[in-house]
C-alpha cells in the first residue's frame, strides 16, 4: 500500500482498491505526536471516504490515560462520522499498549457503528478491513 503521510513515528497508508486507511505506528509516541496525526487520519480518511481503517499498533508503546480520553471524547466520535464499516485492528508487541486499547475500546462502545475486529496478522487484518459491501444492510427487525 502507498504512503500517503510519514513521520518518524508513524506511515500512514491507502489503499485504494480496498478502499482503507492503515496506521502503522513506529514506536512510542507523546501526546502532541499522537493527536497530531490521529487529526491528519480524519483528514486524509474524509478525503479518500475510506470504508475501512488498520489500526497497526504492532510497535506502538503505551498511550497515557489523558489521551485515551481525548481519543474516546473528541477522535472517535468524529471517525464515527466517516461512514467506516470495520476497523482491524493489530495487536501490540506492548502490553501495557494492549490494556490501553482495550480500555479505550471498550469505552468506545457508543461512538462504535461499524464492526471491530482484533488480530495478531497484519495481512489478515488488512484483507479484512478491505473486505466491506458496497453499502451496508439494515439490521432485521
Amino acid at each position: 500500500m502507498p504512503v500517503i503521510y510519514r513521520t518518524s513515528y508513524l506511515l500512514l497508508h491507502h489503499d485504494p482498491v480496498g478502499n482503507t486507511l492503515e496506521t502503522e505506528w513506529q514506536d512510542f509516541v507523546n501526546s502532541d505526536q499522537l493527536r497530531t496525526s490521529l487529526t491528519e487520519v480524519l483528514r486524509l480518511a474524509r478525503l479518500h471516504r475510506i470504508r475501512g481503517y488498520v489500526a497497526n499498533n504492532t510497535l506502538l508503546r503505551a498511550i497515557r490515560p489523558a489521551d485515551q480520553d481525548w481519543i474516546n471524547e473528541h477522535w472517535f466520535p468524529e471517525f464515527a462520522k466517516l461512514g467506516v464499516q470495520r476497523l482491524a485492528i493489530i495487536m501490540s508487541q506492548d502490553a501495557m499498549n494492549r490494556m490501553g486499547i482495550a480500555n479505550i475500546m471498550q469505552r468506545a462502545t457508543a461512538h462504535v457503528p461499524f464492526d471491530t475486529q482484533h488480530f495478531a496478522d497484519a495481512d489478515a487484518a488488512r484483507r479484512w478491513a478491505a473486505d466491506v459491501p458496497a453499502t451496508r444492510q439494515p439490521a432485521a427487525r
